[in-house]
């Protein structure tokens, strides 16, 4: 009976598990994060797939004959997934985090040893039986080498975690902060199957608090999905309104908004087609997205509408004036490796004054941006 419900807890986990992988697989966007967050959902399908496999053949219906090697064959693989499903996590985190760590680019062959590492355990297994074994009776036994096994990949998802609360603790937008912490929880996971585990394998512990894990990532991309420009990928104006209403009534410092505007954007999309224009709106955020990376207190960054874009942050004027500089200085650098066109931006920024709402803060950046055009036409 234990065994039985065992299985339809690890099932139930399948099916809740294949349901997700289905619809983000038929959502109409591929970024980044949703790749990863697909290469997740999977690896843990197969995760779960492959326990309730080893469940079913090694204690429901045993065939005396081929019993022990499915069940060498599921756990195995089961081991393998897990390991690779931390790590496509570990991937997922990373979409949510600066290229660079503390100025240095944290190198892909760190993370390809690390992934080897952890098969290697499993592999390692097959020939010593230090990870897991099985008695006469085909009872499932852990050895030491599955504590290390799981303190391993506890510690590895846990570097990730950290650096997302340390991103979380600059954002300026609570539903990004709120996304990063809630992402950084996946380690507690496996911290909980690591302490857990010593109870036996009756209790699916893993199974469970990673189905509700990966629950929550789901729902949290989709909810990013609504309020994300989909060409550009920064924050959309619906979701720009919201922030600027908690922001007036919530900031510490000196609140200033950005108006930026692509110059001859009309151009551009007239000479080299529409496609080509959305390319120059992706490269521009991306500059506005690293521009905005160095500051302590990062900037919040929205696509208002077209071709402009608004940002805001929190500081001194010099702070505004430098993170300008930096924009300029990023398209400069895009704009050296373009033999086509130029990519070029007008700024105006205003402060904000007690009385004054989201619309007349944006009207005061926005009537600033046009001065400085018409200042540069005559």
């Amino acid at each position: 009976m234990e065994a039985i419900l065992y299985a339809e807890i690890y099932l139930i986990c399948v099916i809740l598990d294949g349901i997700l992988f289905i619809w983000i697989e038929r959502s109409d966007t591929n970024s980044t994060s949703e790749l990863w967050l697909k290469r997740v959902l999977l690896s843990f399908l197969l995760n779960f797939v492959s326990n309730f496999l080893f469940t079913i053949f090694n204690r429901v219906i045993v065939i005396e004959a081929v019993a022990r090697p499915l069940s060498y064959a599921f756990k195995t693989a089961y081991f393998i997934t897990l390991v690779i499903g931390t790590f496509c996590w570990c991937g997922y985190a990373q979409t949510s985090l600066p290229k660079t760590f503390g100025n240095r680019a944290v190198p892909n062959a760190v993370g390809k040893m690390a992934l080897a590492i952890g098969l290697a355990m499993p592999a390692l297994n097959l020939f010593t039986g230090w990870l897991f074994d099985f008695s006469d009776a085909l009872a499932y036994q852990r050895h030491f080498l599955f504590h290390i096994e799981m303190g391993y990949l506890f510690l590895v998802s846990l570097v990730c975690s950290v650096r997302l609360i340390r991103q979380s603790m600059g954002e300026a937008d609570l539903s990004q902060q709120s996304h990063l912490r809630l992402t950084a929880t996946f380690p507690l996971c496996l911290l909980a199957a690591l302490i857990l585990s010593f109870a036996g394998e009756a209790v699916p512990v893993i199974c469970v608090s990673i189905m509700v894990e990966l629950q929550c990532l789901y729902m949290e991309t989709m909810k990013h999905q609504i309020s994300t420009d989909k060409l550009t990928q920064v924050n959309n104006r619906q979701n720009l309104i919201g922030f600027m209403n908690y922001k007036l009534r919530n900031h510490s410092g000196d609140l200033y908004l950005l108006m930026i505007d692509l110059d001859y954007f009309k151009s551009i999309n007239d000479t080299y087609g529409h496609l080509e224009g959305d390319r120059a709106l992706v490269e521009l955020s991306g500059a506005l997205k690293r521009a905005c990376g160095p500051f302590p207190k990062r900037p919040y960054i929205a696509r208002y509408g077209g071709d402009e874009f608004i940002v805001v942050m929190e500081g001194f004027e010099e702070d505004v004036e430098r993170l300008c500089e930096i924009i300029r200085k990023e398209l400069y650098q895009i704009n050296a490796k373009s033999q086509t066109y130029k990519l070029m931006v007008s700024i105006g920024y205003a402060k904000w004054q007690p009385g004054m709402d989201h619309k007349a803060l944006i009207g005061a950046a926005d009537e600033e941006l046009y001065r400085h055009k018409r200042a540069r036409v005559r």
